[in-house]
C-alpha cells in the first residue's frame, strides 16, 4: 500500500505532498506541500512565527511520528482560494457584552463576522459597522465593546479646510461626546507618529471609507486658538474608528512628550474610492470628430494626465499617450486610412503600465460607442484591429 509508506498524507484538500523527512530535533515527520493551480497556500501558525520563518518553512506540515494517526489539521498547510479570509471563531463575549448572531461570508462559505449586544446597563462603543465585529486575514479581530455610562464617550471630528481648495480635506479638530450628549472642548492632535490608518479612522468617523495623512498647503493654515489635546495618534489596522483598541492616542503634555507647534496640527484628506476612472464622450457632428477625455482620480485627487486623451476621427484613428500608462498608440499623424492602412510605413507602439486596471477597457468602450458605429456604418471604413 503506497499510502502507508508515508508518515504524511499524500494529499491535502486542493494540494499534494512533494517530499517528507524526519525532523529529529523535534521528534516528528515534516511534509512539504504545494497547491494545485488556482489555489493559494497558507502555512500553519507553528511555521509562521515570523516572515523569515514563513519563507524558510513555506508549505511545511507537521505530521507527527505515527503513520497510523492523522496529523492535527492546525499543524498542516491549507490550499485556499486566493484572497480568502482565514477561518476564525468569533468570540462569544466582548467587554461587558456577548455575541448575538454569527454572519457568514457567502463568497467563501465561512463565518467571519458576528453581531454583539451589551449587558444590561452598559453602552456600546461601535465599530464602523455598528454592532458588528469581524476577523481579519491575519487572525486578529475588530470588535465593539461596552462601557458603563459614567465612563462612556466617543470622539467627534471636524475638518477645517481654511482657504484650501482640496476636496474633503482640512486640519482636524476633535472633542469628546459623553453618554448624556454633552460635549467637551475642541482640541487639536499633534502629528507626531500620526499614520495613514489613523487618518482612515478619522475619515470613517466622518462617513468616508478611506483617508490619508497630508501636508497642509499654505492656504490650510493652523486652526487659531485651538489647544493640543492628543499626541502619538496612530492605528495598527486601516479598518477601524479611533475608539478601537487597536488605535492609540496619548494626552498631550504628559509622559514627557515633546511640545508641538501649531503647524503640526493633524491634517487629513478623506475619500471613498482609491481609484476612480471616468471616460467622457465628445463628438462634433460637422467635422465627424470624436474624443474621449479621460479623468483619473487617485485617493480623491484628480491626476494630471498630459496627452492622455484618446482621439478618433472618421476615416482614421490615432491614439496619444504619455506617462506611466499602458496603451498601444501611434505617433501623431500616423493613423488608419479608410482602407485600413497606415499613412506611414512604420507603426509606433509603446507598452507601459496603467496604474488603474480597467481604464483600457473604458477607452475601448468609448472608441466602440454607439455613435461611432453609426458613423462608421455610413462611411464603412475598414479599420484593422
Amino acid at each position: 500500500d503506497c499510502e502507508k509508506q508515508n508518515y504524511c498524507p499524500t494529499l491535502i484538500e486542493n494540494g499534494y505532498l512533494m517530499r517528507e523527512w524526519e525532523w529529529e530535533e523535534h521528534d516528528t515527520y515534516i511534509g512539504e506541500y504545494r497547491c494545485y493551480p488556482g489555489f493559494e497556500l497558507r502555512n500553519p501558525k507553528i511555521f509562521s512565527t515570523s516572515k523569515q520563518d514563513y519563507e524558510e518553512k513555506y508549505g511545511w506540515g507537521a505530521c507527527g511520528e505515527d503513520r497510523d494517526r492523522n496529523p492535527d489539521p492546525e499543524n498542516m498547510p491549507r490550499c485556499v482560494q486566493p484572497g480568502s479570509p482565514e477561518p476564525c471563531n468569533m468570540p462569544e463575549k466582548i467587554l461587558n457584552g456577548y455575541k448575538v448572531e454569527e454572519i457568514k461570508n457567502e463568497l467563501y462559505d465561512m463565518v467571519d463576522q458576528a453581531s454583539y449586544k451589551c449587558n444590561s446597563g452598559y453602552m456600546m462603543v461601535k465599530t464602523w459597522k455598528g454592532d458588528i465585529g469581524w476577523c481579519r486575514h491575519d487572525g486578529t479581530f475588530e470588535l465593539p465593546y461596552c462601557m458603563a455610562p459614567k465612563e462612556y464617550y466617543t470622539i467627534e471630528f471636524e475638518l477645517v479646510p481654511g482657504f484650501s481648495k482640496m476636496e474633503n480635506a482640512g486640519r482636524v479638530r476633535a472633542r469628546h461626546v459623553y453618554a448624556d450628549g454633552s460635549t467637551g472642548n475642541w482640541y487639536a492632535g499633534c502629528d507626531d507618529h500620526f499614520n495613514g490608518p489613523a487618518a482612515g479612522a478619522i475619515c470613517r468617523s466622518l462617513g468616508f471609507r478611506h483617508g490619508k495623512q497630508i501636508t497642509a498647503d499654505k492656504k490650510m493654515k493652523p486652526i487659531s486658538d485651538l489647544p493640543f489635546g492628543m499626541t502619538n495618534v496612530y492605528c495598527y489596522h486601516d479598518d477601524t474608528l479611533m475608539m478601537s483598541p487597536s488605535c492609540n492616542g496619548d494626552d498631550y503634555g504628559q509622559f514627557g512628550w515633546p511640545l508641538c507647534a501649531p503647524e503640526e496640527q493633524i491634517a487629513v484628506q478623506c475619500f471613498d474610492e482609491m481609484w476612480k476612472v471616468d471616460v467622457g464622450f465628445n463628438m462634433v457632428e460637422r467635422s465627424g470628430k470624436m474624443s474621449c477625455p479621460v479623468k483619473v482620480q487617485k485617493e480623491g485627487n484628480e491626476m494630471k494626465l498630459k496627452n492622455m486623451d484618446v482621439h478618433a476621427k472618421w476615416g482614421g484613428v490615432h491614439l496619444l499617450a504619455s506617462g506611466d500608462y499602458e496603451a498601444e498608440y501611434f505617433e501623431e499623424g500616423v493613423h488608419y486610412t479608410g482602407k485600413g492602412k497606415f499613412s506611414k510605413k512604420e507603426r509606433i507602439q509603446s507598452s507601459i503600465h496603467w496604474e488603474q486596471n480597467g481604464l483600457r477597457l473604458l477607452l475601448l468602450r468609448c472608441l466602440h460607442g454607439r455613435s461611432y458605429h453609426e458613423r462608421l456604418a455610413r462611411q464603412k471604413p475598414q479599420l484593422s484591429q
